[in-house]
């Protein structure tokens, strides 16, 4: 009995050995956000390169747009590029940091960053998503239904998903590293 107690005793304090699986946790979390980020940004690359490959194909004119069709298609280049290059920022960022040992301010400070350049390129790809939404609604406006209309709408729709489960990971991952922080004595 008492060579058990010495043994559990010599691994250490389990709160700290908690905390420590819950960096590592943390870590794994981060990256895989980081990730995701990237890849929903390539997603709604293919969605939006899908839906104007069916309009070239369908002859849909751009004529009805007008001014304002021009204006959403800019904002609409601006913040898509604005997303990737600050999504991959944010990507390569968290990759290139080490795992923690502990919880320490400096990793919390990382994690903000992070959150920060994810934010950012979330925000910029909803205005992207907004925009094609924008774009698609000029576009169909007096198109007669019919199943061909689909396509541009199942595209639409796989770009608000992925904006939305972006949205979702990044809420998530603030969620994790304040219940991380919580739990390392970190308010």
């Amino acid at each position: 009995m008492e060579a058990e107690r010495c043994a559990v005793t010599d691994f250490g304090d389990p709160h700290a050995i908690a905390a420590q699986f819950a960096v590592g946790s943390l870590v794994k979390r981060a990256r895989r956000v980081g990730f995701a980020a990237v890849l929903v940004i390539a997603t709604v690359f293919i969605a939006m390169k899908a839906r104007l490959t069916w309009y070239a194909v369908m002859d849909c004119s751009t004529d009805q747009m007008g001014a304002l069709g021009e204006i959403v298609v800019s904002i609409d280049r601006y913040a898509f590029w604005l997303s990737v290059f600050v999504g991959i920022a944010g990507w390569m960022y968290i990759d290139s940091r080490g795992i923690p040992a502990a919880f320490t301010p400096e990793y919390r400070t990382q994690l903000r960053r992070f959150v920060l350049l994810c934010s950012a390129a979330t925000g910029a790809l909803l205005a992207s998503v907004i925009s094609d939404g924008v774009l698609t609604s000029l576009r169909l406006v007096g198109t007669p239904w019919s199943r061909d209309v689909l396509i541009p709408l199942v595209s639409m729709g796989i770009e608000v998903v992925c904006a939305g489960g972006l949205v979702v990971s990044i809420r998530g991952m603030t969620q994790r590293t304040a219940s991380t922080g919580r739990a390392a004595g970190m308010r």
